[in-house]
């Protein structure tokens, strides 16, 4: 592994955010479709909360010691999605389609934070870091496709 720079160390701890807004997004993501009575759900949210798990773990050895202690922080964004998310429900409906839009953007909102990692030129990224960064991209984009099909076909009630 080669030597991390601040910037590596900064990305990482905000790549690590945005797994943990992730994981605590589908967390009430699994409350409300419990209370709506969609279970049915929950295996995909559970899926993509653990999926996030792993990616932490795979993030983990980039960083620097010190920076450990913020592994357990969320994005303020990402608290901010998830109070949107509530609010969205309340008013939206409390069905399957405004349950999944929800999710949806959460998606979004880990895609355009893993994409401006990648995309930035300025950043001095490590060529491992890199490869790994997009590694988790893609498989975060097919979940994300794969939350739009089931929003796709979800009805409203």
């Amino acid at each position: 592994m080669e030597n991390n720079t601040v910037n590596d160390r900064t990305l990482i701890s905000d790549l690590i955010q945005i797994n943990n807004d992730r994981i605590a997004g589908y967390q009430k993501a699994v409350e409300i479709a419990t209370r709506l009575h969609l279970e049915h759900l929950n295996n995909t949210f559970v899926e993509f909360m653990n999926q996030s798990e792993v990616f932490i773990e795979e993030l983990k050895p980039y960083l620097a010691p010190r920076e450990d202690d913020s592994i357990g922080g969320t994005m303020i964004s990402g608290k901010l999605f998830r109070i949107w998310m509530e609010i969205k429900s309340a008013i939206s409906g409390n069905d399957e389609r405004s349950l999944l839009c929800s999710c949806e953007q959460g998606e979004d909102a880990f895609t355009h934070t893993y994409k401006d990692v990648v995309d930035h030129e300025g950043w001095e990224i490590s060529h491992d870091l890199l490869l790994l960064i997009e590694k988790q991209l893609g498989i975060q984009l097919e979940a994300h496709e794969y939350i739009k099909t089931l929003r796709d076909k979800a009805t409203t009630s």
